[in-house]
């Protein structure tokens, strides 16, 4: 989808109130399961697709037995495979390689379909998995639950309850009675940072992913308890002060109810971008305090927000669930659509599709959903094609690539657990562009397991490009990257950094391995949940080398831009609009030298391990050759005793370019600070500041028209003189999928 002007209008018609797009945005999202269609009936009713060269034919309703052939398909995907294999051992490849079609149905699967190199195709005769009907040859590792077979609770069991109004909407029903047993469920698993906290098994009705019964309830105004006093390990008291008094009272009425033998604890204890959660071991109702069975990764502060999960007499508000592992009984409180959808339980622990040294293989249109695992786990693969398939329901990635010259395109991906997309490839040593691409993909609800270090695009490698992507309605960031040569562009980003905070829309840290990296051309808006410091673009703690120009930033709770003291950086041409009154439209500042001014300090190991990759880096020619200036770098070290004030130490924020930039307040007066800063001696590092232009609702000067929906800057605007270029606005976000 294209930003079209419609989407501008409504944009900035509501003074920039870009939760309104948002939500215009998401009344075209899916908001159910794709279901099969029910039209295939006997294989021989199937309207097979003329496809030229050698085809197979898949059918899940065929019988037993077949041969591939339109009259006797086959019944599955690894007998098709099979078949491959046979063609490929005897008459080889045949010109224009194999199509496999499936017809429309569910293909069940407890066990992953595995791919290896004897399943590749080659250039010019690729092998292509495609479905007759575009998503509607669903490969699925997930058991339905009939609603009919939900009961009410005794009475005894509703008296556990806590809320009166939940008592008589809680159902329940036998999960031994479809075979399923705790072991097939998965342990619950704790962890000192960013595991899942609702077991491995999850459970969805219909396109709604439930989750673990909470206290405060995950749809309440205030969805978090904080912590109190504290030992910074293992101990806390919840805090039961000013607004958060209520709570506590709560707590001591409801607690009552709680079987605290399986009570468990999650929240950020310490760091707003680390998530952890651990079972109870004690907890003191009427003292309110707490005792966790491990220590977060980063302790536990005052203050941090938590909650309370896995508690039957919680099991108050639509969405929630318990498992009494014991005599196997699920509980749960049905959303809107229950009657109409089956409860669906990822059972599978298993990916759907694994593949490893696979070559010129294309999977087009399929479904794949529901795994306690990945969607797709593809290892050392080359010339692969993921086009216009969803995957859903997944406990870890979406989509796991690991290779070359790998194309993820016009997908849909929501319902994950970890990553919605992770890529990786190329070397990053010898600067060999992996030449991957994910392209016009809709990603969105990723990181649904893990509410911290799971994002919608991860990038790893080197010579990526992520472009005309729509992601939204993630915890943490939308893009995350590392490793040099990656593009990112034409995507549209928003309600991202919704539940954690320290991060960014597009976000990159901590490396000297990452330059020659391009932001452009991104839509980012509405960014950050509430009380969150989140940021449009963060180019984090020293990240140097990047270009980010013609981004447009608007609606965040934080800055719309922050790059965190690294050097050789390019901002340049970027629009920003409305971005937290306290912080800055762009802000730049000198961490990664303040980090090597805390001699004997934790900050310091930073800035010095960045320097050891750089003079690792340093050894190689072809980083020499494509980055100039790279190999003149100061590595710093511990015992540095050179000058300080030296453009060319690499902890200084040195020959940074910061110019035609525009800065707009919709209302001024609610603003504190100033629109751009840099908190270093611009001049000093041989720097360029220049042409940065503060632009108020009031003012038409740079952005005449703009509050009735039109970013066009006037033919005779100042900017366009002092070297603005245009932003192609019409270009920005996902293309039409013909």
């Amino acid at each position: 989808m294209k930003i079209s002007k419609r989407i501008l209008s409504l944009f900035l018609a509501c003074l920039f109130c870009l939760s309104s797009l948002a939500a215009c945005s998401g009344s075209n999202t899916p908001g159910s399961d794709t279901e099969p269609s029910d039209t295939t009936g006997p294989s021989s009713s199937v309207k097979w697709p003329e496809i030229e060269g050698t085809v197979i034919y898949v059918d899940a309703a065929a019988e037993d037995g077949g041969n591939g052939t339109k009259e006797a398909p086959f019944k599955n995907v690894p007998d098709a495979q099979a078949k491959i294999r046979e063609i490929k051992s005897g008459e080889g490849l045949p010109e224009g390689g194999i199509t496999v079609l499936l017809a429309s149905g569910n293909y069940p699967l407890m066990d992953t379909i595995t791919f290896t190199a004897e399943d590749s195709g080659a250039e010019g005769r690729p092998i292509t998995y495609m479905a007759v009907k575009k998503n509607e040859a669903t490969l699925t590792g997930g058991v339905a639950l009939d609603p009919a077979d939900f009961v009410h609770l005794d009475e005894n069991e509703k008296a556990i309850i806590n809320d009166k109004a939940a008592k008589d909407k809680v159902l329940k029903v036998d999960l031994s009675g479809y075979g399923i047993t705790a072991e097939a469920l998965g342990e619950m698993r704790s962890s000192a940072n960013n595991y899942n906290d609702d077991g491995t098994a999850s459970f969805y009705i219909g396109d709604n992913r439930l989750h673990l019964s909470r206290y405060p309830n995950l749809n309440a105004e205030d969805p978090y308890l904080r912590t109190g006093a504290n030992d910074g390990a293992t101990n806390f008291d919840i805090f039961a002060m000013l607004e958060f008094e209520e709570q506590a009272v709560a707590i001591k009425e409801r607690g009552k109810n709680w079987d605290l033998d399986n009570l468990w604890a999650a929240g950020f204890f310490m760091v707003e971008s680390s998530f952890s959660s651990s079972p109870v071991t004690e907890i003191d109702i009427e003292k309110l305090n707490v005792t966790l069975s491990e220590k977060p990764y980063y302790g536990i502060g005052t203050l941090k927000k938590i909650y309370f999960f896995n508690l039957l007499s919680e099991t108050d508000s639509p969405g929630e669930y318990y498992i009494d592992r014991e005599n196997m009984i699920l509980y749960l409180y049905p959303t809107d659509n229950f009657d109409s959808s089956s409860v669906v339980i990822s059972l599978s622990d298993k990916n759907i599709a694994t593949a490893d040294n696979l070559s010129y293989v294309n999977f087009s249109g399929i479904n794949f959903t529901a795994t306690q695992m990945n969607g797709l786990y593809f290892t050392s693969c080359d010339h692969i094609t993921i086009e216009n398939c969803e995957v859903t329901k997944t406990g870890m990635d979406g989509i796991y690539a690991d290779g070359t010259n790998i194309t993820i395109q016009n997908n849909e991906l929501r319902q994950i657990g970890y990553h919605g997309i992770e890529i990786l490839g190329g070397d990053i040593t010898t600067l060999n562009s992996s030449n991957n691409l994910v392209y016009n993909n809709h990603i969105y609800k990723a990181g649904q397991a893990i509410k911290s270090s799971k994002y919608a695009v991860r990038i790893r490698g080197c010579g990526a490009t992520v472009s005309h992507n729509e992601i939204h309605e993630t915890p943490h960031k939308g893009i995350d990257y590392e490793g040099p040569n990656h593009v990112i562009e034409y995507n549209e980003i928003y309600n991202v950094c919704m539940d954690t905070g320290d991060c960014g829309a597009i976000q990159a840290k901590r490396t000297f391995d990452s330059y020659g990296c391009i932001i452009r051309y991104n839509f980012i808006h509405d960014i950050g949940g509430p009380g969150s410091w989140a940021l449009g673009i963060y180019l984090d703690d020293g990240l140097s080398g990047q270009t980010a120009y013609g981004n447009i930033v608007a609606n965040v709770t934080a800055h719309g831009m922050n790059v965190g003291g690294g050097r050789d950086n390019v901002i340049e041409n970027n629009i920003f609009i409305n971005w937290a009154s306290k912080d800055h439209a762009l802000h730049y500042d000198s961490r990664a030298r303040d980090y090597a001014d805390d001699i004997g300090g934790g900050q310091e190991e930073q800035t010095v391990n960045m320097a050891n990759r750089l003079a690792d880096l340093q050894k190689q020619q072809e980083w020499l050759d494509a980055f100039p200036g790279y190999g003149d770098i100061i590595p710093y070290t511990y015992d540095y005793a050179g000058d300080r004030d030296d453009p060319m130490l690499s902890c200084n924020p040195a020959n940074a370019v910061i110019k035609n930039n525009i800065a707009c307040r919709t209302d001024p007066t609610k603003y504190d600070a100033s629109y751009f800063t840099t908190l270093f001696d611009v001049e000093k590092m041989l720097g360029t500041y220049e042409n940065n232009f503060e632009v108020q609702d009031s003012d038409h000067t740079f952005i005449p028209g703009y509050e009735n929906g039109d970013f066009t800057i006037a033919e005779d605007s100042e900017v366009f003189a002092n070297g603005f270029v245009r932003i192609p606005l019409e270009e920005i976000g996902r293309v039409e999928n013909k």
